[in-house]
């Protein structure tokens, strides 16, 4: 995330580290070795989301680094470097929505891999601003939507009144990456991501996460 937005703190005992979001008796920015993904993520976020210590698009970026960039979404400017990317040659381009009426379905593709890069944009945000920045970004209305089938229930209950069903933005990733044939990379990722989970809830608290535990 950018380093001029300051994470809100999760509990009034502590600073919050300001790349993983967390509480800094748990920060977990040096507690796992980095992964490098072929597949490509681009986050769509709201404003608020830099804010948020609950957001996991932060944590992803952390993680899968070279792989992930982030991206404001804003009313009135459009992405630049996002729209260049999307315009590429080098990447075939995908959107993670739901197909929630028969126009999107119609959008909806199976995902196949490639000899090009896979890039896959992520929006970032409730479900209520995920819509909205879905609806007004011009720039995404032409690209192929793809659905995440997945039978495992979202672990992430860090917020009241997400969407029942809804993957987080990490929970998303992990499962793109199953899709794309990339299992150990998923793995580290998902074993971070609940590292994450543990540290919040115990940093709400203000306790403080024992290795071994």
């Amino acid at each position: 995330m950018d380093k001029i937005y300051k994470v809100k703190q999760i509990t009034s005992l502590y600073e919050s580290c300001n790349e993983c979001g967390l509480p800094i008796i748990n920060c977990i920015c040096n507690q796992s070795e980095k992964v490098s993904s072929r597949a490509k993520f681009w986050i769509l976020s709201s404003e608020r989301e830099f804010y948020r210590p609950s957001n996991t698009a932060r944590l992803l970026k952390l993680i899968n680094r070279e792989a992930t960039e982030v991206f404001l979404w804003e009313r009135t400017k459009s992405p630049k470097p996002l729209i260049e990317s999307i315009n590429s040659d080098k990447y075939t381009t995908f959107v993670l929505f739901p197909t929630e009426n028969e126009e999107l379905k119609k959008r909806e593709v199976e995902f196949e891999p490639t000899d090009k890069i896979p890039a896959f944009i992520i929006i970032d945000g409730t479900w209520k601003e995920a819509r909205k920045i879905f609806r007004k970004s011009e720039f995404l209305k032409d690209l192929p939507i793809v659905s995440i089938q997945s039978n495992k229930a979202s672990n992430y209950d860090l917020r009241r009144g997400g969407a029942k069903g809804n993957l987080c933005t990490i929970e998303a990733a992990i499962e793109i990456l199953k899709m794309n044939g990339e299992f150990e990379t998923s793995q580290s990722i998902e074993d971070y991501y609940k590292l994450f989970l543990k540290s919040y809830k115990a940093g709400v608290s203000g306790h403080k996460v024992l290795n071994d535990s």
